[in-house]
């Protein structure tokens, strides 16, 4: 029986609201559509949650509020 099986990137583009400016985040929990944890540069670590309307995660960390479209997703055809 086929099927379908998606997996996700272990990274993901963070980006600064007010700076613009993007790094890439490691992540250490993903749940698809409510919440990321990744850690930036391996010493800061960041919560955001998904915001249906943007269809972004968002999260602040220091005062700083980031954003994430979340880590790429890839759809695999599985073969049983």
């Amino acid at each position: 029986m086929a099927g379908r099986e998606t997996r996700f990137e272990d990274t993901c583009e963070i980006t600064g609201i007010k700076n613009r400016i993007s790094v890439l985040g490691e992540i250490l929990t993903f749940k698809e559509k409510h919440l990321i944890i990744a850690t930036i540069h391996r010493s800061a670590k960041v919560t955001l949650r998904w915001k249906e309307h943007a269809e972004l995660y968002v999260g602040s960390l220091g005062g700083v509020e980031f954003e994430s479209p979340g880590p790429k997703s890839y759809t695999y055809r599985t073969h049983r």
